[in-house]
């Protein structure tokens, strides 16, 4: 029998940089996948690899992610935060440059009509479920996925108004499982910060905040996953900021070599890929 594998990319706004990485390793060692599953910044990484699951695609996305900055992705003018502070606007920032850059990249395409199978994952506003998009309009779907709540208004596809995938699947596992996978690669991009790092100053104890709640759920989606998930290592984040794409190198340059080390201790070990499984 065949097992179906999936790649499973997690959120974490510019940090899902060192998914680019992990790509290129696992592409390397010539583990493909069947389908793809992220959500918010990690459903763009899926779904770029979904256009065309290849090393020159995977280029591609690499030069993307240099290309970007805070403004393209997170521009506030104070026109917009003085309206979102007395309730009027629905986020301090517009995704229209988001959409542009997203546009640039995909085109008109429909995410049923990529050459992989790929499923973005958003939050429905009204009762903060999971909802997974397989079909439709393949940039509007990522741009709810990424709808970071006070940040992004909601984006509202098939009469419902979704947001950010992260916050009801920051890893869908669970998500990858109901759409058949039998074998799911975890490309994270969480904070995973060393216990004794103690954050100074009021953001960065906020993200530490932030990245330990989602790496409960992460924990508590992977335990009750009930197929093989192989958590693939991710670098230290003690001082990378989601907000921040100055890492950008320093993150993709990691993530390829953390996997390539991950991959050679499984086959020196007599092992397939991912013999170390969270199951």
């Amino acid at each position: 029998m065949r097992w179906r594998t999936a790649f499973v990319f997690e959120g974490g706004g510019s940090v899902a940089a060192t998914q680019v990485g992990m790509l290129r390793a696992l592409t390397e060692a010539g583990i493909r996948p069947d389908l793809v599953v992220g959500s918010s910044a990690g459903a763009i990484n899926a779904v770029c690899f979904a256009l065309e699951p290849t090393l020159a695609q995977i280029e591609r996305l690499e030069m993307l992610w240099y290309s970007v900055k805070r403004k393209n992705v997170f521009p506030v003018s104070a026109w917009s935060l003085a309206n979102a502070l007395v309730g009027r606007g629905s986020g301090l920032s517009s995704q229209k440059a988001l959409q542009r850059l997203l546009e640039r990249e995909l085109g008109e395409t429909n995410l049923d009509g990529l050459t992989l199978p790929a499923h973005v994952v958003a939050t429905d506003l009204a009762g903060g479920e999971p909802v997974i998009l397989s079909r439709g309009t393949t940039v509007q779907a990522l741009l709810a996925s990424s709808a970071l709540p006070g940040v992004f208004p909601a984006v509202e596809i098939g009469g419902r108004l979704l947001y950010d995938g992260g916050i009801a699947a920051a890893t869908p596992v669970l998500q990858a499982e109901a759409l058949g996978a039998d074998i799911s690669y975890v490309l994270p991009s969480l904070g995973r910060c060393a216990p004794e790092f103690l954050p100074q100053g009021a953001v960065p104890t906020a993200l530490r905040a932030l990245s330990q709640l989602l790496g409960h759920a992460s924990v508590n989606a992977i335990a009750g996953a009930r197929h093989e998930v192989w958590m693939l290592p991710g670098p230290s984040l003690e001082t990378v900021n989601p907000f921040d794409f100055h890492d950008t190198p320093a993150l993709i340059e990691e993530g390829e070599r953390l996997v390539h080390a991950w991959l050679d201790v499984h086959r020196d070990s007599g092992g397939r890929p991912g013999a170390a499984a969270i199951t």
